[in-house]
């Protein structure tokens, strides 16, 4: 019998509720001051399975090359704690679960949630992640999908708020995937995963993640105007991306493995205070 905790630990807790902070946030903003409950929560309970699924399903693939690397050789399936054959199952059932519930909401929340499976299992972690430098660039999509989700739930085809939430998410991937990456350079290696800061250089990929955070503090403001949020809060969102900016920038000037992994933590801390306080702005408008 595998235990509880490897279940848990294969739908990665942190991650997946990263994740919900972006849809949750952009749903709220998405919904203004009327807010209807029991969608909210069916929505909240269809995307966090349908997270939790689609990871699952991307640790029983990867499993393989999880056993190569000393940062993930414990995880549950290739530790043994838990059979390739089970986590597929478990990760199977807990999406389609997900995607049922989409459907209760309405079509458009279960398309995206489909469509966060497939970017993060067709095409990044079999078409790309083996094979490409460049492969978050559509692998990322995946991670942006939440964040759209929220979105849709309440405002159905009116897509281009939550384009622009799940834009700031896509924009923030470079930096949350590359930089754990230089910090662990040598399991990459070891396990043959082409990840761009591996192939160009981890100074010319934390010049990548420079530009990408430009772009990100440069579309924030455009949300702002199609939510009417308060500017206060836009203050405070630019405050923190320019923060990170700054500490990417001096990074980028001299990148080292030791230091990565502090920007990684900063990355993850700057895309969480950036929503709350998008979500703060949406309530003082």
């Amino acid at each position: 019998m595998p235990e509880l905790k490897a279940f848990a630990e294969v739908i990665k807790p942190k991650q997946t509720m990263l994740l919900m902070v972006t849809c949750v946030v952009s749903y709220l903003i998405a919904s203004g001051n009327v807010i209807h409950l029991g969608r909210f929560a069916i929505t909240c309970v269809a995307t966090t399975l349908a997270i939790a699924g689609t990871t699952a399903l991307n640790m029983w693939l990867d499993s393989d090359i999880d056993a190569l690397m000393c940062r993930t050789k414990e995880r549950p399936v290739p530790s043994g704690r838990l059979s390739p054959k089970g986590c597929a199952i478990y990760g199977s059932t807990l999406f389609t679960l997900g995607l049922l519930l989409g459907f209760i909401v309405n079509v458009y929340l279960a398309i995206v949630l489909f469509l966060g499976l497939f970017f993060d299992i067709i095409i990044y972690t079999i078409m790309l992640k083996r094979k490409s430098p460049y492969s978050i660039v559509l692998g990322g999509f995946a991670g942006a999908m939440p964040a759209l989700a929220g979105w849709v739930a309440v405002k159905g085809s009116d897509f281009l708020g939550g384009i622009i939430l799940a834009t700031i998410v896509l924009l923030w991937i470079p930096a949350h995937i590359w930089y754990i990456t230089m910090h662990y350079e040598e399991d990459y290696r070891n396990a043959g995963i082409p990840m761009f800061p591996l192939v160009v250089g981890m100074e010319k990929a934390s010049w990548a993640i420079v530009l990408s955070t430009v772009l990100m503090m440069f579309l924030i403001p455009s949300l702002y105007i199609v939510a009417n949020l308060n500017p206060v809060c836009l203050a405070m969102a630019m405050l923190i991306t320019g923060y990170f900016l700054c500490k990417a920038i001096r990074f980028a000037k001299s990148p080292s493995r030791m230091d990565a992994r502090a920007m990684y933590k900063l990355a993850s801390m700057t895309l969480g205070i950036v929503y709350i306080s998008l979500l703060i702005g949406s309530f003082l408008h």
